[in-house]
Formats: C-alpha cells, structure tokens, sequence
C-alpha cells in the first residue's frame, strides 16, 4: 500500500490536477461522463484507426514518443488498470456518477478562467453561476442543478484559449504519465495547474496531501469509465499509437469549434443522459 501511495504522490507532481479526468483517458469528440460506458459507432472507430493525412507529419519525435507510450502502457498495465477494475467493482454507478460530478465541479473555476480570457462573457456567467448554484444546492457538486436548469457543463482549458489566440498546436507530444499531447497543450496544462484555486489553498495551508487524493481519485475514476473504451481501440488497432495520437489530434480540434452556432458542440450533457 506505501508503494501504491508513492506512485500517485509522485503523480501528482506531473498530473494536471483539474483535468485528470478528461485529458488522461478521454480522447473523444464528446466528453466521456463520469460512470458512463460509451461503446463506439462502427463509422467513429474507421475514423479514429484510420489516421488522417497530416496528423503523422506532426510528429518529428515519433521515436522518443513511443519510447514513452511504451513505458505509460506498461505503468498502466501493472499499477493504474489492476486499481481501477478494483475502484470500478466496489463503487457501485451511481457513487462513481457522484464523484465524476464533484471532480467537475472542481473545475469549474479553472474553465471560468478560460472563459474569461477567451473573451466569452456569457460562458464565464455560466460557468460561475454553475459553480456557485452546484456547490451550495447541489452539495458540494454532490449534483448537477443547474443542467437540469439549462446550463450545462462546458469544457474549456488553457490549451484551448492559446488556440483561441492564434496559437498553433506545435509537435505532437507524449507525455510521461499523462499520455498525448502536444506542445501548446503542455503549456496549456502548467497554466491550468496555476489557475486552479485548490492547488493555491494547498500550497499555501500546508496540505498537499488534499491534491494528492484529488489526483490519485481522478485518475482512477478516468480509467474505470474507460477501459472497455480503451481495450477495444487497442485490439482493433494496426498500431495502437498512431492511433491514440489520430484520436487525440481529432478531439482537440473538435474541442477548438468556437463559432455560437456550433457552440452545442462542446456542451457536456448529464452523466445519466442518452449517449
């Protein structure tokens, strides 16, 4: 048990702590929820194993890539997996729905930046609004209020807002522990770590062991919502990496759709909704 503490101890040092969730394991264009199994439409897996013109040409370190691919499959294979399948028996759907809702509502704060930086006004009152109406009525982000009042969670990041800005993706990247990525997303993810207010209250107050927990629950509750996800584009793939970097590269770019009447796109519908 020590052991398996300071594995996610040190996890939490690289873990981007607020976007865990969906960065880690989630490489599809609409938001895996937190307790829900999505199973991939025929048409979707031909687009993800089939990898798009371009999106190797992107990727001048293929070789250190794989190295590191390699090694992140290896680590989830002994430690992250075995953890996760056991997470996912004892905490019966309903549970995990609930802890998928607080880790969002934590957040929030963090896409209410992004909001604001972005220059979307109408999202930032959305998004504080939702922060402020979850936390307090629906105890704690215990549950969702305000989707059931019409505003729902939108997904933004700091990767995101440096696309916003003009910025362009750079090499394709990946990441010890945290999988793909790419270079602007890697910026994108230590400002993200910086806006994120709880990081700040255990830094300040002495208690990192709060963040450590929050990494340590985030990262097992992606992995469980994922698995069945995950093993089924690994067996079907001719190469599983090249697949994972099509995946990654296709749902950062659907996640850039700024225009309003495409804005729907990035909406995250209720964890229990119809996929």
């Amino acid at each position: 048990m020590k052991f398996i503490l300071t594995i996610f101890f040190l996890l939490s040092f690289t873990l981007t702590p607020a976007f865990a969730q969906e960065d880690a394991w989630s490489y599809t264009s609409d938001d895996l929820h937190p307790g829900e199994e999505v199973h991939l439409k025929t048409q979707e897996m031909d687009e993800i194993l089939h990898s798009r013109d371009g999106v190797e040409d992107n990727d001048p370190l293929e070789t250190i890539n794989r190295g590191i691919f390699w090694f992140n499959g290896i680590l989830d294979l002994i430690i992250i997996e075995p953890l996760s399948l056991m997470y996912k028996e004892i905490l019966p759907e309903f549970l995990r729905e609930r802890v998928g809702y607080v880790l969002r509502n934590l957040s929030e704060p963090i896409v209410f930046v992004n909001n604001v930086l972005q220059g979307e006004s109408d999202d930032a009152g959305d998004t504080l609004g939702r922060f402020l109406i979850n936390s307090t009525l629906g105890i704690g982000g215990i549950f969702d209020v305000t989707t059931d009042w019409g505003i729902p969670y939108k997904r933004e990041d700091f990767g995101l807002t440096l696309a916003s800005w003009g910025f362009k993706s750079g090499p394709y990247l990946v990441l010890p522990i945290l999988g793909p990525s790419n270079l602007r997303d890697t910026v994108g993810r230590v400002g993200d770590y910086a806006f994120d207010p709880v990081n700040w209250w255990a830094y300040l107050s002495d208690h990192p062991l709060y963040s450590n927990v929050r990494t340590a629950v985030q990262i097992l509750d992606a992995k469980a919502d994922n698995i069945e996800l995950v093993q089924e584009l690994e067996k079907n793939s001719v190469d599983y990496y090249a697949t994972i970097r099509t995946w990654y590269d296709e749902r950062r770019k659907d996640l850039m759709i700024k225009q309003k009447s495409e804005r729907k796109a990035l909406d995250t519908p209720r964890p229990d909704d119809d996929d």
